[in-house]
């Protein structure tokens, strides 16, 4: 379900962060839901600030593109629930361009503005797409309230150098050129400029990322050894692969969902069902034990489960499988490279760091497990790298992070409303609360004379 009309949105953003001289560093919470589904928008949403005085806007987290676009506050079919009003910020310029992902169903024109996280990092002018027009339900789902593209183009130094994450770091504000995400429902944070190890358990496991082809739909490129079943056996031809991570995506793609499915091995002792005209699998689960989807990606050496209940294992929806039947998230690979794609049910179950590239060093995923009661057994949690990048000592020598103060700022829909509190008319508790916009209201005078005269 996608909402279409505009509702007023205020947030007071709780942040953290460090600083080491003029270096800082930052965690966010991350929104995500709890349960996965097919039905309804599903990608995470980040706090991000546009504009003097900042505007909160909850940006889609998208791991595989660079794209930075908001929706515009006079967009009355976009989906999502904040918006960026243009009159509002006193450092918005137009650059007279239009957004170059624009479809028929979204477009809108670049502009630059102020740009940061939790008023402790921010850039001037950085460009961005204001969404202007939107409606098509089919994409809303990647561009809810906009998008923070993480991934600085890697054919296209020009426009990596100008990306965000490369800005903040060139210009000193970064304590370390990464970026640390949980996406899992238990704790879900981003950290920026730090890795925090409260964050993960188990060794980083760092992978370097290849060098994609410009042909490729997705370039945040690393190889994996391979994808196990339920008997730990590696399935048919899903060894020694490219893989990619995406955020906007519900689904795991393997080499044959049909292999998996009816090979007890592989699956377990499920009973199965595949539609081929949607290419959906999906398992019986009308009992009170649910059924387990048993999928782990094995990465540099290292076993990464997935989990399976509300993740792997969707909950029932009649309408996309046969009654009494839960949807899988695994489906078929596509035929083009990159060949496997890791979407939200592996993104969920890891914890995920990346080293941005700069000058001298690639760009590299680090994978570990979340902190606190995870379904991880002490002989996962212990395992360690095959191979270590000949690379480490140079580009991920990182600075541990320290101390965490609690920066506070305003945004502009905080300055709105008045700093004097009214009480209520009528209210039993004599509440009394701030008014938006009061400031405007235009005097009453009161005519004694005229009322005396009756």
């Amino acid at each position: 379900m996608f909402l279409l009309a505009r509702t007023s949105f205020f947030t007071v953003l709780v942040v953290t962060a460090s600083t080491a001289k003029s270096q800082t560093w930052i965690s966010l919470p991350m929104n995500v839901p709890q349960n996965l589904s097919d039905l309804v928008f599903d990608s995470p949403t980040v706090p991000t600030l546009f504009g003097t005085p900042p505007q909160v806007i909850n940006s889609a987290l998208d791991l595989n593109t660079a794209k930075l676009a908001v929706y515009s506050s006079d967009c009355v079919l976009c989906a999502g629930n904040t918006s960026f009003d243009v009159s509002m910020s006193s450092t918005v310029k137009p650059l007279n361009y239009s957004w170059p992902y624009s479809t028929l169903a979204y477009s809108g024109n670049v502009y630059s503005d102020a740009f940061g996280f939790g008023g402790i990092l921010r850039m001037a002018n950085i460009p961005f797409g204001l969404i202007e027009t939107g409606g098509d339900p089919g994409l809303a789902y990647m561009l809810y309230n906009g998008r923070l593209g993480l991934f600085p183009d890697p054919l296209n130094a020009t426009a990596a150098s100008q990306h965000f994450l490369l800005q903040m770091y060139q210009s000193g504000q970064l304590l370390n050129p990464v970026v640390g995400m949980r996406f899992d429902p238990m704790n879900p944070k981003i950290t920026i400029g730090a890795l925090d190890p409260n964050d993960y358990q188990g060794h980083i496991n760092w992978v370097p990322l290849t060098i994609p082809n410009a042909t490729w739909t997705f370039q945040n490129t690393f190889m994996i050894d391979g994808l196990k079943g339920y008997n730990g056996s590696f399935l048919p031809e899903s060894e020694n692969l490219l893989a990619v991570l995406d955020s906007l995506w519900t689904g795991i793609s393997m080499p044959n969902v049909d292999t998996y499915v009816k090979n007890p091995g592989f699956a377990g002792n499920v009973h199965y069902s595949l539609n081929y005209k949607t290419g959906v699998a999906s398992y019986v689960c009308n009992s009170t034990v649910q059924p387990y989807v048993a999928l782990t990606a094995t990465i540099n050496g290292v076993d990464y489960p997935m989990d399976s209940l509300n993740n792997l294992l969707r909950p029932l929806a009649t309408n996309i499988a046969p009654p009494g039947c839960c949807p899988i998230a695994p489906v078929n690979r596509t035929t083009t490279l990159p060949n496997l794609n890791f979407g939200l049910p592996f993104l969920r179950s890891i914890y995920l760091a990346y080293r941005f590239p700069t000058d001298g060093c690639p760009g590299f995923y680090g994978f570990a497990f979340p902190s606190g009661p995870v379904n991880r057994t002490a002989t996962q949690l212990s395992q360690t790298p095959t191979s270590t990048p000949t690379n480490s000592a140079q580009c991920l020598a990182l600075i541990s992070p320290t101390s965490m103060p609690t920066p506070s700022f305003m945004t502009a829909q905080q300055m709105l409303f008045s700093t004097k509190k009214y009480s209520v008319y009528g209210s039993p508790q004599n509440i009394s609360v701030p008014l938006l916009g009061v400031e405007n209201f235009p005097a009453i005078v009161w005519n004694s004379s005229l009322s005396n005269s009756d």
